[in-house]
């Protein structure tokens, strides 16, 4: 599994984020700490989430290759994605998609780094 981080999507993360960090692409499904919607949300949502580097969170137990270095995400989460993926900026907002389309319209950006 990959994820392709288009040049403008990359702009946008470099904006909100800068200095090291750990990125973690979270299910928003109510799982772990970084999760606040729970099972029943009518569509599928995703956030762009960058962590202290030396953080180890036993909820993003799987990683995928993107043009940022490593993505962690919630292993069980890949059957809501596709092999090939892409974040991409549509509108000034990340957007999800793979090789069906679109997964997630509206991906939010969030640091949740102790030190920024």
């Amino acid at each position: 599994m990959k994820l392709t981080i288009t040049d403008a999507a990359k702009k946008k993360i470099k904006d909100n984020i800068s200095g090291n960090a750990k990125f973690f692409l979270s299910l928003d499904d109510g799982v772990g700490k970084y999760s606040d919607a729970g099972s029943c949300a009518i569509d599928t949502s995703f956030d762009f989430i960058a962590v202290d580097p030396d953080l180890d969170d036993h909820d993003f137990d799987e990683s995928m290759d993107s043009d940022l270095g490593p993505i962690y995400i919630k292993g069980y989460s890949k059957s809501y994605m596709d092999q090939n993926l892409k974040l991409d900026l549509k509108m000034n907002i990340l957007q999800l998609s793979g090789d069906a389309g679109i997964i997630d319209e509206n991906v939010p950006i969030s640091d949740e780094r102790k030190v920024k």
